[in-house]
């Protein structure tokens, strides 16, 4: 009986889906493979009792399981449908790319069933597109389009072709340099001299790289150019070429001197950024001082300034404390839990480098601190690295406390940061002398502090140690406060 449209039942169609050379397999809802095709056996290296009732992530690439099962998933409840290209598993580890379209299987009342997805192997589609690529044609238009300057020549050094970016650099026409023999016309006779031990290492390196070679443009012009060189091998593999490509680098220099300008000028504008922020902070922290504010308004707007210039662990102001007979944490920012922790602890007068150096008036700068014998820490409290700068809040006769500045890590402090720290300091003792000016025309007028306590005169006077009178704040309403910002 012929065969038309009217007698095709489902072993003709069985068949027909065993002769594509597509893979076709079918599953049920719960992802199950119930149908696989020949081609789908042969493509994975399965036969079809392994595959059949297994799961389709079986043949997905480790990793990928998950991602292709959710987007498939998600484009059929949406759109009934999914299209696209996936990676394939084999049997054997190695995959292959598919362009597949998976769709629902429907029973007569239009429900789901399962599922069915036809993949085309994209291998042989790929190699052809690699083998146009990889044609003579592609490749010489590869070559003609490349800015590098390029030649092949024999191993006696005679030219057999050039790409157009070579004619640039000589100005030489292509008629002119190919059959050229060695010695080259775009050369001198000290650029022919080198190039020819540039063929010989060749011969014994197999290639070189960045060998420096002055073409002469036929203007007369020199061109600085960097060679690399190498063996051509063709179909035959045999090594009897030589490729050679040349660039530009005349204006290498140039393009150097102009990135230095350019980081020049960044610094530059770096630096009149944080010379415009360190002016900006200052005449805060004056403004501050001229309205007569509370001194611990003064010495937070201090800290958060030095916050925003100098990167660091803890900024302090410490204070003297006469009835402690040390120096006290007034105002600590930026704090890290070790410093927290530091920052709890007074530094007891005369010892220690930071307590010795507001005693003396001078300003210290250590590095690596924790190796010097003369820090003196807490019990229990000393960092595995310390860096700080301490500064001395004084005036042409007394000191009232100390700008501390630390970091607990690198890089260590450099002069253009104390400079910085420096200026901070001046700033906290100008208002710190302010205060005590304020208070000491309150204590002539009535021997009355700002807490409104009778001050005795040793109290006035402070103490003197080392030559230099240690101002007391304790009677001046200067409560702690460390900002944890």
């Amino acid at each position: 009986m012929p065969l038309n449209p009217s007698n095709i039942d489902s072993s003709h169609l069985r068949m027909i889906v065993d002769a594509t050379s597509d893979l076709v397999i079918i599953s049920d809802l719960q992802r199950n493979i119930i149908y696989v095709n020949r081609s789908t056996c042969e493509k994975t290296g399965y036969s079809k009792k392994e595959l059949l009732n297994t799961k389709v992530n079986l043949l997905y690439p480790p990793g990928k399981q998950q991602h292709y099962s959710a987007k498939i998933s998600s484009a059929l409840h949406r759109r009934g449908k999914w299209h696209g290209q996936s990676e394939t598993l084999r049997k054997d580890g190695s995959t292959f790319w598919t362009d597949s379209i998976i769709e629902w299987l429907r029973d007569r009342d239009g429900k789901p069933t399962g599922m069915i997805g036809i993949g085309r192997d994209l291998s042989t589609t790929r190699m052809l597109s690699k083998q146009q690529w990889e044609s003579e044609t592609s490749l010489v238009s590869i070559m003609k389009s490349m800015i590098d300057g390029l030649f092949v020549c024999d191993t006696n050094g005679n030219i057999l072709m050039c790409n157009a970016s070579f004619e640039s650099m000589v100005g030489y026409s292509e008629e002119e340099i190919i059959g050229s023999r060695f010695p080259y016309l775009w050369l001198d006779k000290q650029g022919n001299k080198k190039l020819e031990e540039y063929f010989r290492l060749l011969r014994k390196d197999r290639q070189l790289h960045n060998c420096p070679l002055a073409l002469k443009h036929s203007n007369g012009k020199v061109i600085k150019s960097s060679l690399m060189m190498s063996f051509f091998s063709n179909t035959t593999k045999k090594e009897d070429r030589f490729i050679v490509t040349l660039r530009d680098v005349s204006d290498v220099q140039y393009v150097d001197e102009l990135w230095r300008a350019k980081e020049q000028i960044e610094r530059l504008m770096l630096d009149s950024k944080r010379k415009a922020m360190q002016l900006q902070i200052l005449q805060e922290a004056n403004n501050l001082v001229l309205n007569n504010s509370d001194i611990a308004a003064v010495f937070r707007a201090v800290t958060d300034g030095v916050k925003k210039v100098v990167e660091h662990d803890l900024a302090g102001i410490y204070v003297y404390h006469q009835g402690k007979n040390a120096f006290i944490p007034h105002t600590l920012s930026k704090q890290t839990k070790f410093s927290r922790e530091l920052g709890k602890h007074p530094l007891p007068l005369g010892e220690g480098i930071i307590s010795a150096a507001a005693i003396s008036g001078e300003m210290v700068w250590v590095n690596n601190a924790q190796l010097d014998p003369r820090s003196r820490y807490p019990k229990g409290v000393r960092p595995e690295k310390e860096h700080f700068i301490a500064i001395p809040l004084m005036d042409s006769k007394a000191v009232f406390g100390i700008l501390v500045v630390a970091r607990n890590r690198d890089p260590q402090f450099i002069e253009e940061e104390i400079s910085i720290v420096e200026l901070f300091a001046k700033a906290v003792s100008v208002a710190l002398e302010n205060v005590r000016l304020r208070n000491e025309l309150k204590l002539a007028q009535g021997g009355i502090d700002q807490a409104g306590n009778k001050v005795s005169t040793h109290q006035r006077d402070g103490k003197v140690a080392a030559g230099r009178r240690l101002i007391n704040f304790d009677g001046l309403k200067m409560g702690a406060t460390r900002d944890r910002r």
